[in-house]
This record gives C-alpha cells, sequence and structure tokens, in this order.
C-alpha cells in the first residue's frame, strides 16, 4: 500500500498542514491517531502509516491527485457506511422505543449524538480538495444510491428484509409508484393476511412472552411457481393460438420454373385452451365462547364478547399457509372431481395438477375449446417415449435415451429442460458418481443431462409418488390465476354468535403449447408437439385412494386402494378398466368399513369371493367380454411394496417391506439389490404355486430353507461381510 496517497487526506482530517517531528522524524501523537480511529482507521493501519511516516522508503513515489483522490474516496466510503449502519440501528431503535420509549431513550440519545458526530466527520471529509487536472480542485461529494423501482427483489433496491418484495405492502408501493410512470403493475389487494404480515413486521407482539405464544409448526412447502412462473389476469375457456410452420426453402429454379408451380410452404393454426378451475375456501367459526375455558390470555382482546375476531385473525393467517400447502400439492398431484353440491370436496380434487395435464395429453382427453375443428372429440398430443422404467441403476441411460430422442432441432437450442421429481436428482447423482467418478469431465451437483449440457435439469417438489419426466422449452409451462392474492382475499360475515369465512378463487396449471391435436393415436409421429414424456406415470408398487362406497376407477392409475366405507362394500365392477392390463385392488380398512368381491357377475371368473384383510391385494384383468379373470391375490402385510414376478435379485430401494408377486415359474431369489446395511428388511409371501425360494447359502445365511408362500414372512439384515443373516421368520 502506497501511504503517501493519504498524507493529504490525514493531514486535512486532522487540521494540520505538516505532522509534528519527534527526533527529526515525523510522527502521529496519542491524541492524532484516537482521533483517526475515530474516522474507522484500524490500528494495524495507523501503527503502519507511523512506520512510513518516521522511515519513508528512499524511492517512494510520490502520489498523484487521482491517487490522493482515491484515498479520500476511500476514507469517505468508509465513514457513510458506518453512518448508514448508525442510522440503521437508530431505526430499529426507534421501532423499539415504541414498546418502551423510557427504557431505550438514553440510547436514542447516545446514538443521536453518534451520528452527529459522524455527520461532521462526513462534511469534515467532503470539504477535502480533490484533485482533477480537467476541472481544477473541488469539493468532493458521495451522492446518495438512486431509488430503482425496476429492483425485483428490494422496494427501490433498498436493503433489509423489512423493505422486501415479498411483503404484499411493498408490492403494492412499487405499483403505485411505477403507475405515475405510466407503467401497469397487477398486485393483490390489501386483506387481512397482509395486516398480520405488517404487524409482525413492525412488531405488534414484541411483549408477548414466549410461554404465552399460540404456537403452530406448520411449515411452508417450496412453491412451484418458481419454474413455472404464475400470470394472472386470465379467464376460462380462454383461447392461446398456436402456429406450426411446414417447409419453405428450396433449390432456386426461378430462371426456368413458373412461380404458381414451385410455390411451397404452409402455416397451419392450433389452439390451447386454457382451462381454470373454481376453488374456494369455506369456513364457520361457532362457540367461540367455550374456548375461553383455555385460552390465551394475551390473544383475548375482546373480553367477554363471544365472537374472539384476535383469536379468528390468528386462525386465518395460519389457515392461509394451509391452503398454500393445498394449491402446491394440488398444483402438482391435482385431478379435477366436479364437487357434489352441499357436500364437502377434497383439496386434490379441485383442480387438474401438472401431472393430471400431461397424462390427458398423452392418453386422449375430450377437447373443450370453443367452436374448434375437434371440440368433443377425443384428441391426443403427446406421443411418449418407449423408456425403461426408471430405476437407480439406469437412470441415467433413460435420461440419455429420451432426451437423444427430442428432435435436434429443439434440444440443441439451449431452451429444452428436463424436469423430473424431486426424489430422482440423487439417484441421477448416484449414478454419475459411479459411472463416471473417475472421469475428470464429470462434476459433482451435475443438472444437466450429462450427454447433452445444453439440456437442463429441473426438480419437481413434492412428487414422489411420480415416474414421469418430461421435457419442454424453458417458460412453456405456467400457472395461472384471475386475481392476483384471490385465495387469500378472506370474506368474513357475522350471524348471531358465529362468524362465516369464505374466499373464492381460479387457478390453473398448463402449457401454453403442447402440440397438433390428432383424433387417431396412430397418426402422431412426434414432429409436431413441444412436450416430450416417458410413457408412464405412476408405477405399479404405487396405489390411488379410490371413493368412498364406489366401485374402483382405473382412469387414472392400474393400481388402487380402498378407503374405510360406510358400511361393508361390494365391488362389482372396476371403471375404466381396460381390456388386457391387469388392475391390482388393494384393501385399505377392513371389518365393518372393507371391501368384498363375490364370486358372480363381472367376477365369475374369480377362484373363489375375496373378503379380504388390510393389507391383501387381488389382481384381475378385464376380457374383451368385461368380465374379469383373476391374476393372483397377495396375503401381504399393509404398505409392503411388491416385488416384480419372476425377481431373482429385487431390489429394496425406498422401503423395508416388501411382498413377493405370484410367479409364472418357480424362483429363488439369489440376492436382494440396493441394501442399506444394518436395515431390517422384512419380505411376505404370496401365492402357492411357484412360491418364490431363498437357499441357505450363497448371499443369505438362514437357519434353514425359506419357502415363501402366502402367509410366510421373513426378515433379513445384511452384515458387514455382505451376507443377509436371518433375523426372524414367521
Amino acid at each position: 500500500m502506497n501511504f503517501a496517497n493519504f498524507i493529504p487526506a490525514i493531514l486535512s482530517i486532522l487540521g494540520l498542514s505538516a505532522f509534528n517531528k519527534v527526533d527529526g522524524k515525523e510522527c502521529l501523537s496519542s491524541e492524532e491517531r484516537a482521533s483517526l480511529k475515530g474516522y474507522g482507521f484500524s490500528d494495524q493501519f495507523l501503527d503502519d502509516f507511523n512506520a512510513f511516516l518516521q522511515n519513508p522508503p528512499a524511492a517512494a513515489a510520490g502520489s498523484t491527485p487521482n491517487q490522493q483522490m482515491a484515498a479520500v474516496a476511500a476514507v469517505l466510503g468508509q465513514t457513510t457506511g458506518q453512518l448508514q449502519a448508525r442510522n440503521a440501528e437508530l431505526d430499529a431503535l426507534k421501532q423499539t422505543v415504541a414498546t418502551d420509549k423510557e427504557a431505550h431513550a438514553a440510547a436514542i440519545s447516545a446514538k443521536e449524538a453518534e451520528i452527529a458526530a459522524l455527520n461532521e466527520k462526513i462534511q469534515t471529509l467532503s470539504a477535502l480538495p480533490e484533485s482533477d487536472p480537467g476541472k481544477g480542485a473541488g469539493a468532493s461529494a458521495v451522492s446518495a444510491p438512486a431509488f430503482n423501482l425496476d429492483d425485483q427483489r428490494q422496494l427501490g433496491g433498498l436493503s433489509g428484509s423489512f423493505f422486501s418484495l415479498d411483503r404484499p405492502y411493498n408490492q403494492r408501493a412499487r405499483a403505485a409508484l411505477l403507475a405515475n410512470e405510466g407503467k401497469m403493475l397487477a398486485v393483490a389487494a390489501p386483506s387481512s393476511v397482509d395486516y398480520k404480515s405488517l404487524q409482525d413486521d413492525l412488531g405488534a407482539f414484541y411483549r408477548t412472552r414466549w410461554s404465552d405464544r399460540l404456537q403452530s409448526f406448520l411449515v411452508e412447502l417450496p412453491t412451484i411457481t418458481k419454474l413455472f412462473p404464475t400470470e394472472a389476469g386470465h379467464q376460462d375457456l380462454e383461447t392461446l393460438v398456436n402456429l406450426w410452420l411446414g417447409e419453405f426453402s428450396q433449390a432456386d429454379s426461378s430462371d426456368k420454373s413458373e412461380f404458381d408451380k414451385v410455390a411451397k410452404g404452409s402455416y397451419e393454426f392450433g389452439t390451447e385452451t386454457l382451462r381454470m378451475y373454481g376453488v374456494m375456501f369455506v369456513h364457520k367459526f361457532q362457540s367461540l365462547k367455550q374456548l375461553e375455558k383455555s385460552w390465551i390470555g394475551y390473544l383475548n382482546r375482546e373480553g367477554s364478547n363471544p365472537v374472539k375476531l384476535s383469536f379468528i385473525e390468528y386462525l386465518l393467517v395460519e389457515t392461509a399457509k394451509v391452503l398454500h400447502n393445498e394449491r402446491e400439492l394440488r398444483y402438482v398431484n391435482g385431478v379435477r372431481k366436479e364437487p357434489d353440491p352441499d357436500k364437502p370436496g377434497r383439496a386434490m380434487d379441485a383442480a387438474d395438477g401438472i401431472y393430471e395435464f400431461l397424462r390427458k395429453r398423452t392418453d386422449g382427453h375430450v377437447d373443450f375449446t370453443p367452436d374448434g375443428g375437434t371440440t368433443g372429440k377425443t384428441v391426443y398430443q403427446i406421443k411418449p417415449f418407449a423408456l425403461p422404467r426408471i430405476t437407480p441403476g439406469n437412470i441415467g441411460e433413460v435420461f440419455y435415451q429420451g432426451t437423444s430422442m427430442i428432435p435436434s432441432v429443439f434440444r440443441d437450442t439451449g431452451k429444452i429442460v428436463l424436469y423430473i421429481p424431486s426424489f430422482m436428482l440423487p439417484w441421477y447423482h448416484k449414478y454419475n458418481e459411479t459411472h463416471y467418478g473417475q472421469n475428470q469431465d464429470y462434476k459433482a451437483g451435475i443438472n444437466y443431462v450429462k450427454e447433452f449440457p445444453a439440456v437442463k435439469i429441473a426438480t419437481i417438489p413434492n412428487a414422489d409418488n411420480h415416474h414421469r419426466i418430461f421435457w419442454t422449452i424453458e417458460g412453456n409451462i405456467k400457472s395461472f390465476t384471475h386475481v392476483s392474492g384471490e385465495m387469500l382475499r378472506f370474506q368474513i360475515e357475522q350471524q348471531d354468535w358465529t362468524v362465516k369465512v369464505w374466499s373464492n378463487w381460479k387457478e390453473s396449471i398448463q402449457a401454453e403449447a403442447v402440440g397438433y391435436k390428432y383424433t387417431n393415436r396412430a397418426d402422431m409421429d412426434g414432429s409436431r408437439q413441444l412436450i416430450w414424456c416417458n410413457d408412464y406415470d405412476l408405477p405399479d408398487t404405487y396405489f390411488v385412494e379410490g371413493e368412498k362406497d364406489c366401485n374402483p376407477d382405473a382412469l387414472l392409475h392400474s393400481s388402487i386402494v380402498t378407503v374405510a366405507n360406510s358400511k361393508v362394500f361390494e365391488i362389482t365392477d372396476i371403471a375404466n378398466a381396460e381390456v388386457g392390463k391387469v388392475v391390482a385392488i388393494k384393501c385399505g380398512a377392513d371389518g365393518d368399513n372393507g371391501v368384498t368381491i363375490k364370486k358372480a357377475g363381472k367376477f365369475e371368473l374369480l377362484t373363489e369371493a375375496w373378503t379380504p384383510k388390510k393389507g391383501e391385494i387381488i389382481r384381475v384383468m378385464k376380457l374383451a367380454d368385461g368380465k374379469f379373470v383373476e391374476m393372483g391375490r397377495t396375503a401381504g402385510a399393509a404398505d409392503a411394496y411388491q416385488f416384480d414376478a419372476d425377481e431373482t435379485t429385487p431390489s429394496v430401494q425406498g422401503a423395508t417391506v416388501f411382498v413377493t408377486a405370484p410367479n409364472t415359474k418357480p424362483t429363488a431369489i439369489t440376492n436382494l439389490a440396493d441394501v442399506i446395511p444394518g436395515t431390517i428388511y422384512t419380505i411376505h409371501g404370496a401365492g402357492a404355486a411357484n412360491a418364490s425360494t431363498i437357499a441357505n447359502g450363497g448371499n443369505f445365511v438362514l437357519s434353514a430353507a425359506m419357502t415363501l408362500k402366502a402367509g410366510a414372512f421373513i426378515q433379513l439384515v445384511k452384515a458387514a461381510d455382505g451376507k443377509l443373516y436371518e433375523v426372524a421368520r414367521g
């Protein structure tokens, strides 16, 4: 560091023309050091600077005006930073003093005195002369940072969480300021939830003792709108027009040909119709008077009034978190079902999620476009890739195969994103570590398809039950709403001693461009689509819940688990079952709330009637005549995953309880894949013919050979020597 640059600035700060000399050498006195420390100079700097004064280097270069000016600016910037910090501390103290002014008055006075002293120092530094070869000496000035309305994170670019644009009141302030410039910005209208967040920011509950606080441990889910941004201002059945272009260029033959004979190219328009689903929140607060018996004192501001509005306000803030979480789950897993009037519905039935949107475009859906060319017809828009079932052992190969099947004119643009359920990303990392860990080109934390660096990978949260992966152009999929913030615009109405609360809103998540609408699936060649996916979503080991007191419906998935019915329900049919496809029915509740299938009607081909206990599974296949033939049944434990039929080295990835499948041939299990040492795995048997067997030898150390027939089970654990030892059997 060239301390010569700082000499003019420090002399000016101290009001000296020259430094004092001791024994013929210039040096800083104790008073001068103390004064400079007040301007923010460190002891190390002052020691080094004093040493420089006493023993200046013989060849020390003289300081230029620009260098001196830079030194002054550095000191000025440092002191300005101190001033900003003290101002921030003053603001915090003024906010706290609203709670206890008397306790903090002395501290505020001290800070104000300190700030006044810093202001004097700022004036001293600002008055220091600058040497500018073009303009001559002048007064320095540090301009205040510009108020930047284009900042997307902080109001005006101001620092601090209080100015964050996550706050609705800051969003409305920014919108009002932009409106003065003729720029319109859609923001949520004020609501009671906004008021509560403002109270929290201003410290309305600062004096509440922690032991008196009413605690909620509800955690808000991460929002999928970071992947698929929300657009407001949309209505149901809006039409988004897409243009599909044919081939246009050709070899030049203009000197020989007739124009009309060689003219080529085509413009074909397609449409995507936006579905906005109506959703509502309806609740009724009643018998609030009884809550006084166990009341949290600081919230009981209404005394003996039976309507406890302060408590209702608190509950609505927590309800807002629940509504947020339900919508996030619905964005992923929702399947719209038309509501039954006067009957409460399920949150996941309120609107279609992204996976249901893709399923309908793949498996076919009835086109609801108003006055469209295919209105009322079943249309198909996505031709899926026939890819292997995804496992930790083949996930990298599946990603490579699928990405390579996308036309290169899209794949190589750098705009294609592969969207996967979040649980698959660790699988992919582990796969790459195993296959490329010693490769110098491999980088940990890879978030793109390794063989195609232009294709990014994005993870979808809350999608652990899905195995569908899909590719599309970044920004093609969006979430939509009618009015921003409408979900939390609660309407409150008091009636007698009760309070009704409700809100209504519209939501949707879908793509702006999917693909051409084909009425015949056989005509699809994949050339006119902008979304690509694999050919299955939910794995067979995942069971979707059926409806209460209803026959199972295989429209969404071929594995269905029953729920608790109002009484024992007799299954007489399986709706939307495909001919030749196996459907698995799992008993989710037994006894008076269970199910039964009689050996009659469409199920007359069963081996015998099925009256299951919880966890038992029956597998049937629909024949062309509409009847169901039994493919097998499992008397396994509840919540058990099933091995594939005839599997000799089944994987135990992701669970600890499994059941064997009815095999088609004698099957000996010789090992278990993906075993975690020290974890106990339970394997239940199924069927009798061709039941899986485990020998006492090889990778297994058993008390005796095991035949896993229905009703039998064995527990195994992997030891340090790599072998699987028997823990128990039954």
